[in-house]
């Protein structure tokens, strides 16, 4: 394989948890591991995912998001506000034999001709692919570029939903593993966590119809909310119960490492985590459902006080499946598979 040829990971600055952001660190730490020469690409200078632990390379190449937000954002305005930063920036890029990666989130509106250099699309949510549709202006072009080498999702949902649309499309699946941080803990609390970012307003009705009811007397209800990975996978050993509010998910991490926690999970699959989501272990909700949101969550803790062990068997055996399907030698099997093919076929 060549190690020299540089392959570039475009990362957008989150100073909050984001699993988008997690796994394509995840990624070029695999690609490293493996004598690939990959890095992280951040606007700012000096930036870096300090939430979770990381050792990989990062370059700054600011030019690149200069480039995209230019096409993104039109108006007089920002096209005299970029006109004046771009006379100060750094205008630096990536070199032309390399291969820059782009996130689903920072490829729509962006021209096949806007970068010169063969690219990778590591779509983790198919559902933000047409997510700035414009009347008349399509956004996807880059997807069918001769240039764009493939694009890799991350479940079956992500594969069968662009390949309708693309069926002439290079398509791979990855199977994301899972951090051996989110280990089985079978010491559990009454506790019920969940993740109040993820549609706020269904948990806010969810507990406010659940409130006051005597069988929740002596549970706890735990707020995930800008911890780091440690943080939340402490949380989530400790809880019997977790409640998934994803929206429309590639994936779906947080319910999968809840799963491998132990953790009885409820709640909305996002589509991605229908895979996952197996009636043995967990109970899947229909998107927007809160009445019977709330009676299953209901039901699960009266099954619970009466016999706590028929729910931990559960959490059990959705940790051992999570632990055999989702695990890092697989992710980092699959990931290995794409790269060695893509790079020996692309010198």
């Amino acid at each position: 394989m060549c190690k020299e040829r540089p392959i570039y990971f475009i990362c957008p600055d989150k100073k909050i948890p984001v699993g988008g952001v997690k796994q394509i660190y995840r990624q070029v730490e695999i690609l490293r591991k493996n004598d690939v020469n990959a890095f992280v690409v951040h606007r700012k200078n000096g930036f870096k995912a300090n939430w979770f632990q990381n050792n990989v390379p990062i370059k700054y190449f600011p030019n690149i998001f200069h480039k995209i937000d230019k096409q993104r954002k039109t108006k007089p305005f920002y096209k005299l506000k970029y006109f004046f930063k771009g006379i100060l920036m750094n205008k630096k890029m990536p070199e032309l034999d390399s291969i820059l990666v782009f996130p689903e989130t920072l490829v729509t509106h962006i021209p096949p001709h806007l970068f010169e250099q063969e690219k990778v699309i590591f779509n983790q949510n198919c559902y933000y692919t047409f997510n700035e549709y414009k009347e008349g202006k399509t956004n996807y072009e880059i997807y069918q570029d001769k240039k764009t080498l493939l694009t890799i999702v991350v479940s079956q949902d992500s594969k069968e939903f662009l390949e309708y649309k693309f069926d002439d499309l290079s398509i791979v699946r990855i199977s994301l593993g899972i951090n051996d941080k989110f280990c089985y803990n079978e010491e559990k609390k009454k506790q019920i966590a969940f993740m109040p970012r993820k549609l706020p307003t269904d948990l806010v009705q969810l507990r406010l119809l659940l409130k006051n009811k005597a069988i929740f007397k002596d549970w706890n209800w735990v707020a995930i909310d800008n911890k780091t990975e440690c943080e939340v996978a402490e949380i989530l050993k400790e809880s019997a119960i977790y409640l998934s509010t994803n929206h429309i998910e590639g994936f779906g991490l947080p319910p999968a490492e809840a799963m491998a926690c132990g953790c009885y999970v409820i709640g909305y699959t996002g589509n991605g985590g229908k895979e996952y989501f197996k009636k043995e272990f967990s109970s899947s909700i229909e998107s927007g459902n809160i009445l019977d949101f709330a009676r299953e969550i209901e039901n699960i803790v009266e099954i619970y006080n009466a016999n706590s062990l028929e729910i931990k068997d559960k959490g059990k055996l959705a940790s051992c499946y999570i632990r055999e399907n989702y695990n890092i030698f697989i992710e980092e099997k699959d990931i290995m598979n794409i790269w060695q093919r893509l790079i020996n076929t692309s010198n």
